[in-house]
């Protein structure tokens, strides 16, 4: 009998321990952080890869990031001499809180790309019987949904490491301006919206993100003044 009570009481033991360490890692006291994040994504959409900037805010169970496509590299050949551009609006949610050493997250990502590239074509006469040359200038619209999961890690203090993938539908459209070369042919011009055409887009992400808690960023305002 006194065995059993021993083994009991150590196992209470334990189980309160265990307990104050996840209480003191997983505080109620929540701090929402303000901060910067640097990712690189692959987007299939843009058939790119993109470095991303955002000013990124978290909440217990929330965060939100908003930011421009700052840096591209081409996934498929012949794509250096296109131009692009876009942005991000990424949101997560964290079941188990956001403060966790490691915390999984699904989320939601709202990415816009502008693309547009010149190039000399050859195409049909009228008639069909014979081509000619053009330059033709394509402007991209697209609009893409991603959804997915992720993960981020807090190594140390505010920097965090996270990496995600997801995937969605999306739209685009295109505006087609072709600039005859060859005497006797005159321009053409195609313009669609950015809903006329449909897809599936892919993408991963990889990134740091520093943030720093409000409370914290009071408390040095008030130091300065």
């Amino acid at each position: 009998m006194k065995n059993a009570c021993r083994i009991v009481l150590t196992v209470g033991v334990l189980i309160a321990t265990v307990q104050l360490g996840w209480a003191q890692k997983d505080s109620t006291a929540f701090d929402n952080k303000l901060g910067i994040d640097i990712s690189y994504s692959g987007l299939s959409y843009l058939e790119s890869a993109v470095g991303e900037f955002h000013i990124t805010y978290t909440m217990k169970h929330h965060a939100v990031a908003l930011g421009p496509h700052i840096i591209y590299q081409g996934l498929f050949p012949g794509q250096n001499d296109w131009a692009r551009s876009g942005f991000s609006f990424v949101y997560q949610y964290f079941p188990i809180r956001s403060n966790r050493l490691f915390s999984p997250y699904l989320f939601y990502d709202l990415n816009y790309g502008f693309i547009k590239s010149t190039r000399e074509e050859r195409i049909p006469t009228p008639d069909g019987t014979d081509t000619y040359t053009v330059s033709r200038k394509v402007v991209s619209n697209s609009i893409m949904h991603h959804f997915g999961i992720g993960t981020r890690c807090n190594f140390y203090k505010g920097l965090f490491v996270h990496l995600n993938i997801g995937a969605g539908p999306g739209s685009f459209g295109q505006s087609t301006t072709d600039r005859s070369l060859t005497a006797g042919y005159s321009d053409t011009k195609v313009k669609e919206h950015p809903f006329s055409h449909y897809e599936t887009g892919l993408m991963f992400r990889i990134g740091i993100t520093y943030q720093v808690g409000l409370s914290e960023l009071k408390k040095q305002k008030k130091c300065c003044d």
